[in-house]
């Protein structure tokens, strides 16, 4: 009795083992959706959109330092992914297909290219208080092939009065002080215009991807005054 329960045993074991290395072996790999620029270099805080083959599965996410957005354990087939950059980048929804198979991980690769960028230096007029006041960078773009105006604005900093513009490679834009479209952050303006018949503008050359060029605007005191946001009333005492 011993040995037969002894021999029930074994036989049980290797059914379990042959039965986990099947499983192990039909498993399906993971879904991985790597991000990276013109330079190889990983793109964090992309947002990802994976949907099944049927559709009737979607997953979102957004890639981490090393550029992968990742899901294990999803179903066989070809997954359509979506891939939005972040806005400094200023490009097209990306799309593309990975398909899950047994054991191997299903990788999708995309590139965006990096935006040029423009330094703004404001020379603050003599005797003006300081402000964050708003720049914006508006680019020149090909209207007959369907693209946007692109755009920038952001606010100085009020303790060295430069900015940072993220334009697309390749654009002549300009750059000018405006009225603030957008009240906080930074980004593209729905309005993309400047007013450089009323505040000081520059005509920036096109940049490379990655590209960083300096300018310096030159307000008056009276312009300066124009633009100065109103200060930032105290928070009511409780």
């Amino acid at each position: 009795m011993a040995g037969r329960l002894e021999a029930a045993v074994v036989v049980v074991t290797f059914v379990a083992v042959i039965a986990i290395l099947i499983v192990l072996v039909q498993a399906p790999g993971a879904l991985v959706v790597h991000v990276q620029d013109d330079s190889k270099e990983a793109l964090a805080f992309a947002k990802v959109r994976c949907t099944s083959p049927d559709g009737a599965q979607s997953f979102a996410g957004q890639t981490d330092v090393f550029g992968e957005a990742k899901w294990p354990g999803l179903v066989k087939g070809p997954w359509r992914c979506q891939v939005e950059a972040p806005l400094r980048y200023q490009a097209r929804l990306r799309t593309g297909l990975a398909t899950v198979v047994s054991r191997s991980p299903a990788i999708w690769v995309t590139n965006f290219e990096r935006p040029f960028r423009v330094r703004v230096k404001i020379a603050r007029p003599t005797g003006s208080p300081r402000a964050p006041l708003a720049v914006r960078a508006v680019c020149k773009t090909d209207l007959s092939k369907g693209e946007a105006a692109a755009s920038w604005e952001t606010r100085i900093s009020i303790l060295d009065n430069q900015a940072m513009l993220f334009v697309p490679p390749g654009k002549r834009c300009q750059v000018g002080l405006v009225h603030p479209e957008l009240s906080v952050g930074e980004g593209p303006v729905a309005l993309p215009e400047l007013a450089c018949g009323e505040f000081p503008c520059v005509e920036v050359p096109e940049g490379g991807a990655g590209e960083i060029r300096e300018i310096t605007l030159l307000p008056t005191a009276v312009q300066w005054e124009a633009l100065r946001p109103p200060p930032v009333p105290d928070a009511p005492e409780r």
